[in-house]
């Protein structure tokens, strides 16, 4: 769940060209959306630990299109994971321990969710796909699993094709896709 009462002001962090912004109280012109792409773009999942690399950008798209027809929960998965353009790309288990962390994502996101127009039931309704999408991702990412993680992850993918692309492509596909689900919002 979403927190919705963060700290006021929340930490000042860097985006874009060296200008700060509050993580907690940001506009939607605080974040320049081909920024975004790029910044997610450059996050490699898992850490970067993998022997083939998916950007977090990748895997935000990836994921848009999975969660189903519902608007919302596409325009969710597409910006979940923007909160890690200020925390870097931090693995689940180091989350899971780290309530520092989980509370600046949760405040970030729940700003994220305001600024964007994106409810925090949508936020909520993907974290299946998200933890499913995750078992596609190492199966792809990892040559050397230990055969009962392999088993694993192949009883629980979702079973999607995974193709290595460039941060150039990731980043563009990131934020072409984010016009098209918020477009509409723009127009209105």
């Amino acid at each position: 769940m979403l927190q919705t009462s963060c700290p006021t002001p929340g930490p000042s962090v860097y985006f874009g060209s060296g200008r700060r912004i509050d993580a907690y109280n940001f506009e939607a012109h605080d974040l320049p959306v081909p920024l975004i792409g790029r910044g997610l773009s450059r996050l490699a999942r898992f850490g970067g630990a993998g022997d083939r690399e998916i950007s977090v950008a990748q895997h935000s798209y990836l994921l848009s299109f999975l969660v189903g027809p519902c608007q919302h929960q596409q325009r969710a998965a597409l910006i979940h994971d923007v909160p890690e353009l200020f925390t870097g790309e931090v693995p689940r288990p180091f989350k899971v321990l780290c309530e520092g962390i989980r509370q600046v994502d949760a405040c970030c996101m729940g700003r994220l969710g305001h600024v964007f127009g994106v409810p925090a039931w949508a936020f909520d309704a993907i974290k299946p796909f998200d933890s499913r999408i995750s078992y596609d991702e190492r199966l792809f990412m990892f040559d050397h699993m230990e055969p009962a993680d392999c088993e694993i992850a192949e009883e629980n993918k979702l079973g999607i094709h995974i193709v290595p692309v460039t941060r150039e492509v990731a980043a563009t596909s990131w934020t072409r896709r984010f016009h098209r689900l918020f477009r509409e919002e723009q127009t209105q």
